[in-house]
């Protein structure tokens, strides 16, 4: 047995801790990590892979802060009048090079201010204090690109004047595309789209990285403003990577709309412009989608959203059976597939994330494709092709015409067949009532309101125009009815879930009228708070156990 002095066993369990903590820190504090939006973790290329170290740890915008009397060329070189943005080279030197440029450069810069009697950065023989296998930092930075709202702040500012023959407008200033005869990057008038068509999220063999781009070619025009005394956008990190700078951006409402060629209405159908180029009826009828190009330009920040690799129509790329610039993806895929944000159905799937929708859809199952339902969207019956359509301009008429009489008042009332009195003012549900009152249910005033939400949106008016639809948020699996059966026709007693999955009917009521809630950002009444829906029964009225 161990004998220990007196107060011994306190100081070693001390000492232990003590080594412990020095050992394996704390996970709430190993976690507690400072975020900054201007993290930089540089690493050199090493083909070798015989070097260890950890990447450094580099705070751009601290070191910008710091260097108040210097510009840019402190740390980054110009070529073509132009800035650079690799550390004090213009290209890559190989990595014993480079390395030696960075330990120079940095350490010798720090050294100086220390000499200076200025706070600065670690020096020789302090490798772990940018190498550190463990940063206390971690990034907060969130992507940033141009809204429709920037988009036209830069192509109405005076600051960015057009450099070629169109003097009306300055598209010029950034859209360009590569000439392979004049082995340079050329304007081209009506061809203009976003820089991620060719600057890929690599370098590629033609073409800098889309990151590099928009370091190298935002930054300097903005420098260039700034050093002119002209009005720019922001040359630190955080002026587009800080989530709450971003929020403050100025925001223009009520833009015109950004002109590319775009039809305002569409007739999408593959196999009618397969028939017209073939001259004859095709045995294929799917009814055409009358599209409302103008409208959906209105619900997006961007072209690049649905146009994802170029700004031709998608069956230049997704044709029936798919193509290699396409990766073999089906037009009909392209169009439908449910995760895809790019897709029609998987990007108004995305919408039902809104507080909005999803009190009802974020309860429902996922429906399979083939349980869709098709003629909310292909509406165009075969007597309205009959002939076929000549051209684009007929294809175009045909889908304007049907989109005018979709848009109309009278077809975009939301479950316009529920009649109002047949719709229960209250229900009271105390089919289990028991430690607890039955709960009143505020039926119609639910129906209402979420009838009111329905009507803010365009999109949702045009799936709730059926019968009832917006019953079987609740009254799910079961026909639209306005007299729909029980949820105990379905739901059991039983604490425990039917084999299929089904939960109980305590479950089935709370999780619908509490998730709905929660969903809905709905603060009252709480989860927890439950005599707020059904009072406490008295101890006379409970029944005996």
């Amino acid at each position: 047995m161990l004998n220990l002095p007196p107060g011994g066993l306190l100081k070693t369990i001390a000492i232990l801790f003590f080594i412990l903590i020095l050992l394996f820190p704390l996970s709430g504090l190993a976690t507690q990590k400072k975020l900054r939006t201007d993290l930089i973790f540089i690493q050199l290329a090493d083909t070798d892979g015989v070097h260890q170290m950890p990447d450094a740890v580099f705070l751009h915008d601290k070191h910008t802060r710091a260097q108040t009397e210097q510009d840019c060329s402190k740390c980054h070189m110009k070529e073509k009048n132009t800035f650079i943005f690799k550390f004090n080279r213009v290209k890559d030197g190989g990595y014993d090079a480079d390395q030696k440029l960075y330990h120079e450069k940095c350490i010798g810069c720090h050294q100086e201010k220390r000499n200076q009697g200025i706070k600065s950065g670690p020096i020789t023989s302090e490798c772990r204090l940018c190498h550190s296998q463990a940063s206390v930092y971690s990034s907060s930075a969130t992507s940033f690109g141009l809204n429709k709202s920037l988009h036209y702040r830069h192509e109405i500012s005076e600051a960015i004047p057009p450099t070629g023959e169109d003097k009306d407008r300055n598209c010029d200033a950034c859209h360009h595309e590569y000439d392979k005869d004049l082995n340079k990057t050329t304007y081209v008038k009506g061809k203009e789209g976003t820089c991620r068509y060719c600057h890929k999220t690599e370098n590629t063999y033609d073409a800098r990285a889309f990151q590099t781009v928009a370091h190298e070619d935002c930054l300097n025009c903005h420098y260039q403003l700034k050093a002119n005394n002209k009005k720019a956008g922001p040359t630190d990190c955080s002026g587009c990577h800080d989530a709450a700078r971003q929020s403050k951006i100025e925001t223009i409402e009520n833009i015109p709309r950004i002109r590319r060629n775009q039809p305002d209405s569409e007739l999408l159908s593959f196999w009618l412009k397969e028939a017209i180029k073939n001259g004859k009826p095709s045995r294929q009828f799917i009814k055409p989608v009358a599209f409302n190009h103008k409208s959906h330009e209105t619900s997006i920040e961007t072209c690049y959203a649905c146009h994802h690799a170029s700004m031709d129509s998608c069956s230049k790329c997704h044709t029936r059976t798919g193509t290699e610039n396409s990766q073999d993806i089906r037009l009909e895929t392209a169009m439908h597939a449910t995760k895809s944000p790019t897709s029609c159905i998987g990007c108004h799937s995305e919408k039902l994330a809104d507080k909005n929708c999803a009190g009802c859809h974020s309860l429902m199952r996922s429906k399979n494709f083939s349980n869709s339902n098709c003629n909310k969207c292909h509406t165009i019956s075969k007597k309205l092709l009959e002939p076929i359509p000549g051209d684009d301009r007929n294809f175009a008429e045909i889908a304007e015409s049907e989109i005018n009489l979709r848009d109309t008042p009278q077809s975009l009332v939301p479950d316009k067949e529920i009649p109002e009195n047949e719709t229960p003012e209250t229900v009271t549900i105390d089919i289990m009532k028991d430690q607890y009152e039955g709960a009143t249910f505020p039926h119609r005033k639910i129906v209402q309101a979420l009838l009111a939400r329905t009507q803010q949106s365009k999109l949702a008016k045009h799936f709730h125009n059926g019968e009832q639809t917006l019953c079987t948020g609740c009254h799910h699996f079961t026909p639209a009815s306005v007299t729909p059966p029980k949820c105990a026709s379905c739901h059991g007693k039983a604490p425990m879930p039917e084999p299929d999955g089904r939960p109980g009917l305590k479950g089935a009521y709370h999780g619908q009228c509490i998730g709905c809630h929660q969903e809905m950002g709905i603060e009252k009444p709480v989860s927890t708070d439950c005599t707020s829906c059904h009072q406490l029964r008295t101890k006379s009225a409970q029944p005996s156990k």
